[in-house]
């Protein structure tokens, strides 16, 4: 998503969160984070993600990969916390957006829009914590266009994803319409203006 010589932004740090990068240390309040949320782990992945027999360890394993991602500058992972680092609130990612087109299909003309240097971006907060969507979709949409090395960047999520939705069309986000003929999710898109 990024080329060697380029770096990711190493934090976001805002009044009511911050956002740091997901490593092993971490696991703990991530794993806690996530077992709290189980509707909105379903809503986020669709049913995809496990939450019954989901341990400590699956989820360290998990987070190994996302950080050696991170680490190459394939994907970014942040976990989203709490401004005295004691609470995780939920997760951050960046993904190769051009990666995720050629996989469903998109068409070459669909392709050409979105450069190497592109990402998705999806998050999720806990249950407790969904107040802070648009707080975190505004902190994230600015520092994606200020501080990010990236040529483009829309936001994903399912029509389950209620207050992604509304925070995102709060906003004024404009939503993009994408052929993806493999895909089988009615994922809804947004970029910045």
């Amino acid at each position: 998503m990024l080329n060697a010589r380029t770096r990711a932004p190493h934090g976001l740090v805002r009044t009511a969160f911050i956002a740091t990068p997901l490593t092993t240390d971490l696991v703990e309040p991530d794993y806690n984070a996530y077992m709290a949320s189980p509707e909105v782990i379903g809503a986020h992945s669709d049913g995809r993600w496990p939450i019954d027999g989901f341990t400590l360890d699956d989820n360290r394993a998990l987070v190994a990969i996302h950080q050696a991602d991170h680490e190459a500058g394939r994907a970014f992972t942040y976990l989203l916390m709490n401004p005295t680092r004691t609470q995780s609130l939920g997760c951050l990612y960046l993904n190769p957006l051009r990666d995720y087109l050629v996989r469903v299909g998109a068409a070459p003309e669909t392709l050409q829009q979105f450069p190497a240097e592109s990402a998705m971006v999806t998050f999720w907060l806990r249950q407790d914590m969904e107040h802070l969507t648009t707080d975190v979709a505004t902190a994230v949409d600015d520092w994606l266009q200020n501080e990010w090395p990236l040529r483009r960047a829309l936001f994903r999520a399912l029509p389950a994803e209620h207050e992604s939705i509304a925070a995102f069309e709060s906003l004024d986000l404009v939503s993009v319409a994408l052929e993806l003929p493999e895909e089988s999710r009615p994922y809804r898109w947004y970029r910045s203006r």
